[in-house]
């Protein structure tokens, strides 16, 4: 039976890692609010491990295993607590052989249980597939003690000192004429009647209180396993009927019996979707006609919008199984725009289609040089800067020449555009406390960057530096704080632009002279600086660069008003960078309309994650 078990458990360990995936569309938490006392029953299996004054050294028999079966019920009180009853029927069998002593016992025993336990949920914020837990309560248990002391043909055993087992007492004057005999593991002496020490007819039941302890797997939706082991003290020392009355080989000691039982059992619920009550969210989803959104084809391109991954498809536009307008010649420029039919594989286009050979594309550079260069003064007509000095042509062709070459790194950027990527889809596939832990964006950072590497996804020129830190370690000189103009400890392409625009309007406190010093700063520590925002915890990229700024939260909102904020950011009609009811309402209708950018699942996905909070 020990050997069954055993090999029981291994099993279920075995198909655990196909069991417990998180994303398992069978699994179901049934213990929380929705499924109050929700009930359950289950059947189990076990091994007794007996704690008393006879001790069990004879393992090798195949008769000796002392084992019991147990039928169980519970109920969840709440999300941490349940309330459990069970039954265990069982033979607690001990042999003890030995040169100073030979007993024997087989206890029929009937356990009958009620407890209260805990799950320890609190330390999760969505339960496991696998759940430790721990028990405590109160048992009746009845025991029956048997001995095996004669043999099939009514023979006594005697133990002689040679360890042999005889039919006369090696004391006995005719102990010559004894005879071998051989156990036949029958326990058929009841040992309450024999009254050996003197015992008379004591109580066969008494009282414990147990504590349990193990681990809870998930199965399914319905079915779940468990693996416990229940420690029992009880009020007795009489299950062996040996105690501290008896003498010679029969004497004890005055502590009482325990017995451990270790079982693995299986369980049912029969009470999933049968006692939920209604929630907020089951309210929200009462008002959507999902056939009518399933069905919907906004488009009208005979493609459902479900299915349609490109949106407001222009009428009688041609489009693929996608209900994407058709390329046929693979330049990403749809045939009802495209003005040059076949386009050869590989050739740079504009917008209109057209292959953009290097003359044109040289002399489009040309031309926007001279431009800028020729039309300084008429952008700027003033040319007034804060010192009402006036822009000097070779200021105006060395600023015109600046402004290009950061517009072109602008361009240029994107070297690890694909990991930021990359990691944003991690990090929003987290809860909106993991995204706002810096900890764990940093882990996220580390196992992406790793990952895109090993397959060959992203080959940077240089290798991505990443450090978690309070702030950016460049500082910023006085005379420049003022074009950081949102104050996150950088000054961007985008800012030194807005610095140049403001100089030459004459709103600026800076001079040309100091202005060209800024463009000198921003390419010498700045250039290339980008400010990402993973789900409310921010970071910031600086030649080859990424630090993850360290409690970098200005805006007063919690983690998770923070992440939807960012992450459902069509929600935000108003941008004030925190969503509300009206404006979830207002998406899941524009969803019913064909009007939203989401999908199906987004839309689920933002419900469930607005009223968690």
């Amino acid at each position: 039976m020990k050997r069954i078990l055993l090999f029981s458990v291994l099993n279920l360990f075995a198909v655990l890692p196909s069991l417990g995936q998180t994303n398992n569309p069978y699994y179901v938490d049934n213990r929380g609010k929705d499924a109050l006392l929700a009930p359950r029953i289950g059947i189990g299996a076990g091994v007794f491990t007996f704690f008393g004054d006879v001790n069990d050294n004879n393992y090798q028999h195949i008769f000796t295993s002392t084992y019991g079966v147990q039928v169980e019920g519970s109920a969840n009180l709440s999300r941490y607590f349940d309330i459990n009853l069970t039954a265990i029927y069982g033979n607690i069998t001990i042999n003890e052989r030995s040169t100073t002593r030979n007993l024997n016992f087989k206890s029929e025993t009937f356990i009958g249980s009620a407890s209260v336990s805990y799950n320890f949920n609190h330390l999760y914020k969505k339960p496991g597939i696998i759940q430790p837990f721990i028990g405590f309560g109160v048992s009746f248990i009845n025991f029956d003690s048997k001995s095996d002391m004669f043999d099939a043909n009514g023979n006594r055993y005697f133990y002689w000192d040679d360890g042999s087992i005889m039919s006369l007492d090696q004391n006995d004057p005719n102990s010559e004429q004894a005879v071998a005999l051989q156990r036949d593991y029958n326990y058929e002496t009841d040992l309450r009647d024999e009254n050996i020490d003197g015992l008379g007819k004591y109580d066969q039941f008494t009282f414990s209180l147990p504590v349990t302890a193990g681990l809870d797997f998930k199965m399914g939706k319905r079915l779940s396993a468990k693996l416990s082991a229940g420690f029992y003290y009880t009020f007795t020392d009489l299950i062996d009927d040996i105690s501290d009355v008896g003498v010679d080989e029969r004497a004890g000691n005055s502590r009482n019996d325990m017995f451990l039982f270790t079982s693995m059992s299986v369980s049912y619920s029969i009470g999933v979707g049968s006692s939920y009550t209604k929630t907020q969210k089951d309210n929200y989803y009462e008002e959507i006609d999902f056939y009518a959104m399933q069905m919907a084809d906004s488009d009208e391109d005979g493609v459902n919008d479900f299915e349609d991954k490109c949106a407001q498809t222009p009428t009688g536009v041609k489009v693929d199984q996608n209900g994407c307008p058709v390329d046929s010649d693979l330049d990403v420029i749809a045939d009802y725009r495209d003005k040059e039919d076949s386009t050869k594989l590989e050739s740079v286009v504009d917008l209109d289609g057209v292959t953009l050979t290097d003359e044109r594309m040289l002399a489009d550079y040309a031309d926007s040089l001279a431009t800028i260069r020729a039309n300084m003064h008429k952008i700027y007509p003033s040319g007034i800067l804060a010192k009402r000095a006036p822009l000097t042509a070779e200021d105006s062709t060395k600023l015109a020449i600046m402004m290009l070459n950061i517009q072109n790194q602008v361009e240029k950027q994107g070297e690890f555009d694909q990991l930021f990527e990359e990691i944003s889809k991690e990090v929003y596939s987290q809860t909106p406390k993991e995204a706002g832990s810096v900890d764990q964006v940093f882990k996220s950072v580390d196992k992406v960057y790793k990952k895109m590497v090993d397959e060959k996804l992203l080959s940077p020129t240089r290798p991505l530096s990443i450090t978690k830190e309070e702030n950016i370690s460049t500082t910023i000189p006085p005379e420049f704080v003022d074009a950081d103009y949102n104050t996150d400890g950088i000054i961007t392409a985008d800012e030194v632009m807005r610095v140049i625009e403001d100089v030459l309007e004459g709103v600026s406190p800076l001079n040309v002279s100091q202005l060209f010093n800024l463009i000198d700063f921003y390419q010498e520590y700045m250039e290339g600086a980008k400010v990402i925002d993973f789900g409310g915890t921010m970071a910031v990229y600086i030649d080859g660069t990424l630090n993850i700024l360290d409690n970098y939260q200005k805006d007063g909102l919690s983690d998770t008003e923070r992440f939807l904020a960012n992450k459902f950011k069509e929600v935000d009609f108003n941008g004030d960078g925190k969503l509300t009811a009206d404006e979830v309402n207002e998406m899941i209708a524009r969803f019913q309309r064909g009007e939203s950018p989401y999908t199906e699942e987004m839309i689920y996905e933002l419900i469930d994650l607005f009223f968690e909070e």
